[in-house]
């Protein structure tokens, strides 16, 4: 499988490489005592993902499947147990000390909840200035000219800058993470869940205002969220992750008509149709495994309307392509078969979705 951006010649912004983030965990006092071996969460692991520039790719999947993780290990808030990260053909795997701090300035993050990312002994002008003294942007009243440009540009009155952040919305809040994120005029800005904490309506505008400031400023995105209905109205590519692995990637259009992973088509399957006004029958069922003791073979073997037997817990399927267009790739043993034996077996016989014609 290729790493390049497809059907591009450009180099990636952002390309990641087998990445991985394990975390340990703490050993009871008995285990300690008895010698036992720690506990492994694995988070991340094993995953590839390229973003060229003005793009926006977006990351979906259940709660625990690792996407905010990735989120934050791409933006070396945390170290990468494994792979290689390359900003601008630069690896920043390693990165520490000043080039880190310089790394601050080309990648970003939002968070989800804007109260508890917000300082709340700091009033949101010292927040969102905060970042031009700490890379030595510019001073003074420049400085001041700057954050009133800022809160400008996000939709804020600039003579609210003397409030707290307990002092305002959610939606207002979110509008300061984004003012301070801007502040550095990064590349690239990794959006983690960045609306799933607001109202539907409130929801709208953010969307609506990263979008226009995507275009004024040139930014990239990695955008997270388990919304599937936002992320195909925000992104270009989606990438749909299941237990720390991405699992099927593709053009958003493509992934969204032409889903080839039956993980994937269960999270479409999922979304509420408005056609009948009946409820769709769930085809996920139960929770994810523990990312802890992941289970031999296809991580969603366990699960799958669709398994097929030993073939799904032998091997892990590797990301391959579909066919249909360029960049499309799936990780599913569905895909060596024919399109006739896989109909025979399928569960979702009013959805349309193995042929790709859901509209829901």
């Amino acid at each position: 499988m290729s790493t390049d951006v497809p059907g591009s010649g450009e180099e990636p912004l952002l390309r990641a490489r087998s990445v991985k983030k394990h975390f340990p965990v703490e050993q009871s006092l008995i285990d300690r005592l008895l010698g036992g071996e720690s506990d492994v969460v694995h988070a991340v692991d094993g995953v590839d993902l390229t973003l060229r520039e003005e793009e926006t790719v977006g990351v979906v999947g259940e709660s625990g499947c690792g996407k905010s993780t990735l989120g934050r290990t791409l933006a070396r808030l945390y170290q990468p147990t494994d792979g290689v990260i390359e900003i601008d053909g630069e690896n920043v795997t390693e990165a520490g000390g000043n080039r880190l701090q310089e790394l601050r300035k080309d990648v970003q993050v939002i968070f989800q909840d804007p109260l508890s990312s917000l300082n709340p002994r700091k009033t949101v002008g010292e927040i969102v200035e905060r970042p031009l003294e700490v890379h030595d942007i510019v001073s003074g009243e420049e400085k001041d000219e700057r954050v009133d440009e800022l809160f400008r540009e996000v939709g804020l009155d600039p003579a609210t800058q003397d409030r707290y952040p307990h002092e305002f919305s959610g939606g207002q809040r979110q509008r300061v993470g984004i003012a301070r994120a801007l502040a550095v005029e990064p590349k690239l800005i990794i959006a983690d869940e960045p609306v799933s904490a607001l109202d539907v309506s409130v929801q709208a505008q953010i969307i609506n205002l990263m979008k226009r400031l995507q275009q004024e400023y040139g930014l990239s995105y990695v955008f997270i969220a388990h919304d599937l209905s936002v992320v195909k109205h925000v992104s270009d590519r989606v990438a749909v992750m299941y237990l720390g692995k991405i699992v099927e990637q593709g053009p958003t259009d493509t992934l969204f008509e032409n889903p080839q992973h039956p993980y994937t088509k269960s999270l479409l399957h999922a979304i509420p149709s408005v056609e009948g006004g009946e409820r769709r029958e769930t085809l996920l069922q139960g929770n994810p495994p523990s990312p802890i003791d992941p289970p031999s073979g296809c991580p969603f073997h366990t699960r799958c309307p669709e398994y097929i037997g030993d073939t799904c817990e032998g091997e892990v399927p590797e990301l391959t392509d579909v066919g249909d267009v360029d960049g499309h790739e799936a990780a599913c043993y569905w895909l060596d078969r024919s399109a006739e034996e896989r109909a025979e077996q399928d569960p979702y016989p009013s959805s349309g979705l193995v042929a790709g014609t859901d509209e829901g």
